[in-house]
């Protein structure tokens, strides 16, 4: 199924749907962003004024990247699917999603509701609707790149 003809459920809870918002604007975009431009994934490589530019995450860095405006973007919705390909693994117990590192220690924890928990499980962000915002967040509270463990993150 295309992730732009998704439609939302209005408590989150229940993510089979995601509504897609339909464009991002330049400000909450970064380099390396994943977004969908046409239900393909699509990387930012540049931003310059009101134009972004992106290359395929599937190929190869040596692709010349494309010119999108802002309206052109949709961004990749946030569903546990998205979660396990980025390497968070959930936890049935204690019901959060978490993504450890070495050992025991974790870098980020997130509700079943995608909003962003400390350690004793209260709230620092609610509702990260996207992978662009995931990736923003963490880079706001690591100061680096979130590695993500596949090249093509969604399949559409």
């Amino acid at each position: 199924m295309l992730l732009s003809k998704l439609t939302c459920d209005t408590n989150y809870r229940n993510i089979s749907k995601i509504k897609i918002r339909q464009m991002i604007p330049c400000n909450e975009l970064r380099l390396g962003n994943r977004v969908l431009v046409n239900g393909n994934l699509h990387k930012v490589s540049q931003i310059n004024g009101t134009t972004i530019f992106t290359i395929d995450a599937d190929e190869s860095n040596g692709l010349a990247a494309t010119e999108h405006k802002p309206e052109q973007l949709q961004p990749v919705p946030m569903t546990n699917e998205i979660l396990k390909q980025c390497g968070f693994v959930f936890h049935d117990y204690f019901k959060f999603w978490q993504l450890k590192t070495t050992g025991n220690m974790s870098e980020i924890d997130i509700d079943r509701d995608f909003g962003v928990i400390d350690f004793m499980r209260r709230p620092i962000l609610r509702n990260l609707l996207s992978l662009h915002q995931l990736q923003n967040v963490y880079f706001m509270l690591k100061g680096r790149e979130m590695t993500l463990f596949t090249q093509n993150v969604v399949k559409v």
